[in-house]
């Protein structure tokens, strides 16, 4: 069975960011997460920025996949964060500006439903249409729930 992360999406997990840089925008993205999951802000902000510094999760197309893996999380909790102004200081692998970052906040104990998980983000936003897309919605946070569930549908 192919994993689709929408099924881990709800109103609250698309957030519109306010940061103007990385730090600003992951920090948003860390304390959405730690609501969400319940898990302590400062063990959720350490696991990122400890994955960050090994590389980045810049992957191109307007679009980063932070992720982290803890022991102390029952199920995965993803946000998807959109940008108002793209972020430039996050040092993608195309260099190119992000926009949309997903963050992923997944239990340790399941390697390959973590890596289904973030494939399926992957195959469905990699595309820099579907980020223009997201990003011309950043006013209408529920339209954009809407459009990455039909995203998902259309597969």
């Amino acid at each position: 069975m192919k994993m689709n992360f929408t099924k881990y999406l709800t109103n609250e997990s698309i957030l519109i960011l306010n940061g103007s840089n990385k730090f600003e925008a992951l920090d948003e993205l860390i304390t959405a997460a730690a609501i969400q999951s319940k898990v302590d802000r400062d063990i959720i902000f350490r696991a990122t920025w400890k994955r960050e510094k090994m590389m980045t999760t810049g992957v191109g197309f307007g679009l980063a996949l932070p992720h982290v893996r803890l022991n102390t999380i029952p199920d995965p909790v993803v946000i998807v964060g959109v940008t108002g102004k793209p972020i430039e200081d996050y040092e993608s692998q195309d260099e190119e500006p992000v926009r949309v970052l997903v963050f992923i906040v997944a239990p340790d104990r399941n390697q390959q439903e973590y890596l289904q998980l973030l494939g399926s983000i992957s195959r469905k936003l990699r595309q820099s249409e579907i980020i223009k897309q997201i990003v011309a919605k950043i006013n209408e946070p529920s339209e954009i729930l809407t459009l990455l569930k039909d995203q998902e549908a259309s597969e």
